[in-house]
């Protein structure tokens, strides 16, 4: 197959069989992960632990790190965060351990706006 035919981008669900194959089969793309699938699941998880108020503040503050430009506005976003939910431990924990530490690279905006991906995020139609 001629290189230049290969995707250079992917935009997935975290489905770990997949995006081990991505990894070996096209090492030199780039596997991003559908934020919308990402928030479905924040959202399925954290929901819960929230009054409809706090939710709405949550999922913005949420938004705001998943979208921040640059990697210090994604630190001080972060932060904002965790100091404004502190008092909801198990909400953090779970963004954090879910989807920030093993793959922040792969959807939010200070590491995904370095590839080319024509502003296609999710991997819906």
């Amino acid at each position: 197959m001629d290189a230049d035919a290969l995707p250079v981008v992917i935009v997935t669900d975290r489905e770990l069989a997949l995006m081990n194959a991505i990894k070996s089969f096209l090492p030199h793309a780039t596997n991003l992960l559908c934020r919308f699938h990402i928030s479905k699941n924040v959202l399925a998880k954290c929901r819960k632990m929230f009054d409809d108020k706090m939710w709405e503040e949550f999922s913005c503050s949420w938004g705001l790190v998943v979208l921040s430009a640059s990697l210090t506005q994604y630190e001080e976003r972060l932060r904002a965060l965790k100091r404004d939910f502190q008092m909801f431990p198990a909400a953090l924990d779970y963004v954090e351990k879910n989807w920030l530490i093993p793959y922040k690279e792969r959807f939010v905006g200070a590491w995904t706006d370095k590839v080319m991906y024509f502003g296609n995020l999710t991997s819906n139609r």
